[in-house]
């Protein structure tokens, strides 16, 4: 959906009132994404051959008039420069509605000659069953003192609740040449990606930027987990990980402290108990696992906050490179877990520092904290209606897949 037609839906009265309301219609509700960059901006239209992935079918369709909207800004005095893109609305191949679906988009640019991946993420809400859905803004950095970079469409992808849509450009794909201009680009959150300079050959880099040498520098990345209920039914978790360590004096053991993103929220029931969640690792060339457990709260349908996980690891040296394996959890009140497993990902190198690391508490997502839960903790018994749930819930979303076949649409 193009920008104009947008605003005329927000212009409408129902969406007014709606909003009043603090619905959000047709809209992504960002996490951190940026402010829109000031200076010269360059729009451009391209085709895209897209596939959408839920569970094990995959589904074609053309998106014929996407359109990518970027800027660039560079500090004075300053080779690094941040670049915004904006991306119209993805055709609605979807039969559900989006309600603030959790989403997180990639696009792969040739800025300069230079491989560059923008990255964005948030919670995502369209009109209805078969509407345009929203893109996430996206954002990435990268050095060059060139005043101006010629940009090339190569791929996108769009994750939204676990379902996969991977998009693919032809050499047609080109935008023009996007103007850098002068100036101060705002902070997002969470930390652009940082590319390889757009005026030599791209080597990779994964290291996170170092903050002040006492806090240390995170590891930081995204796994894609392929995972398996304890009920057979299977799920993609696309996990933001980041992996922080600190030693108080030289010798000791590294103590870590593991954050990941929301897991997808496939449960129609809600959530409230406490729930355990393993993290294996490799750090600085020795294993480690990583637990936690924590309370947690979620309505139905909506994504599950994971407590921040610890763990220690006897590697020597202050940098060391973080590999992700495996992830588990469980909650066994509900009577159900997931094994998710990676092969061996490496998110980045972790520095270590010499001060604590505060571990945070998951979010309270339920609309009423105090309320009584509707989902039984104790005995076997009281377990089992809890299962049903989670299977019906889980063999809708297989139907869903099924349904979820898009319309053939030819490139215009």
């Amino acid at each position: 959906m193009r920008a104009a037609s947008r605003l005329a839906r927000l212009r409408h009265p129902l969406a007014a009132v709606l909003g009043t309301a603090g619905i959000v219609v047709g809209s992504v509700a960002a996490m951190g994404s940026p402010a829109e960059a000031a200076g010269d901006e360059l729009v451009g239209t391209v085709s895209l051959d897209c596939e959408t992935k839920v569970g094990s079918n995959t589904n074609p369709f053309t998106w014929s008039d996407a359109q990518i909207t970027l800027s660039a800004v560079r500090p004075a005095a300053s080779t690094l420069v941040t670049v915004f893109a904006r991306v119209s609305d993805m055709p609605g191949v979807s039969p559900v509605q989006m309600m603030g679906n959790p989403a997180t988009s990639e696009l792969l640019l040739s800025l300069g000659g230079a491989a560059t991946t923008l990255k964005g993420s948030g919670s995502v809400t369209n009109d209805g069953p078969n509407e345009p859905v929203p893109v996430p803004d996206l954002t990435a950095t990268l050095t060059s003192n060139e005043a101006t970079l010629a940009a090339q469409v190569t791929s996108f992808q769009l994750i939204v609740s676990g379902i996969v849509t991977d998009c693919t450009a032809d050499e047609s794909a080109v935008l023009g040449d996007l103007t850098i201009v002068e100036g101060t680009p705002p902070t997002p959150t969470p930390t652009p990606t940082t590319t390889t300079s757009a005026t030599a050959t791209p080597s990779a880099s994964a290291s996170a930027t170092a903050p002040a040498s006492d806090e240390g520098t995170p590891a930081e990345g995204t796994v894609k987990f392929a995972c398996v209920l304890t009920i057979g039914s299977t799920f993609d978790y696309p996990a933001e990980i980041s992996v922080s360590g600190y030693r108080e004096d030289e010798g000791d053991d590294v103590s870590l402290v593991a954050t990941m993103s929301d897991l997808p929220g496939i449960a129609p029931v809600l959530i409230d108990g406490p729930m355990d969640f393993t993290l294996d690792a490799e750090v600085g060339g020795e294993d480690v696992t990583l637990t936690s457990t924590g309370d947690v709260t979620a309505q139905p349908n909506e994504a599950v906050p994971v407590t921040d996980l610890t763990g220690e690891v006897g590697a020597e040296g202050d940098e060391m490179e973080v590999l992700i394996h495996r992830f588990t959890f469980d909650f066994p009140s509900g009577g159900v877990g997931a094994e998710c497993t990676a092969k061996a990902v490496s998110i980045g190198t972790m520095k270590v520092g010499s001060e604590p690391i505060e571990e945070a508490l998951p979010a309270v997502s339920a609309d009423d904290p105090g309320a009584a839960s509707t989902l039984p903790k104790t005995g076997s018994g009281d377990s089992m209606p809890v299962i049903a749930l989670w299977a019906l819930a889980l063999t809708l979303l297989g139907v869903a897949g099924l349904l979820c076949v898009p319309q053939a649409r030819g490139k215009s």
